[in-house]
């Protein structure tokens, strides 16, 4: 016998971004994988604001959340979130920061 499933992987992600339960971002988030028939997220391991726009640039297009890490970039700058976030608006896909406050190791 197959495992029952879950209504929500046999729900579309348009219908179930417009749910009045779920959060803002969540919500969003939905949308735009319905709109990019994609849930592509991109780890960005760069050292260089260039680096990191140039990414994003370049795959902008095809991705919905792009994983940032400040931390290691090492002329991290206003220039850095201005250039990414102006990139983020116009190429649609969300910024997500990845903070290490305490890696073991």
């Amino acid at each position: 016998m197959a495992p029952k499933q879950h209504p929500a992987s046999s729900t579309p992600f348009s219908v179930r971004a417009e749910s009045e339960s779920l959060p803002a971002l969540a919500s969003y988030l939905l949308s735009l994988i319905s709109i990019k028939q994609s849930n592509l997220c991109v780890s960005a391991d760069v050292h260089t604001t260039s680096s990191l726009l140039k990414l994003a640039e370049e795959i902008g297009d095809s991705i919905c959340v792009l994983k940032t890490h400040a931390d290691i970039i090492d002329d991290f700058s206003d220039r850095t979130i201005k250039g990414l976030q102006e990139i983020a608006k116009r190429k649609n896909f969300l910024i997500f920061e990845d903070r290490k406050l305490g890696d073991i190791g």
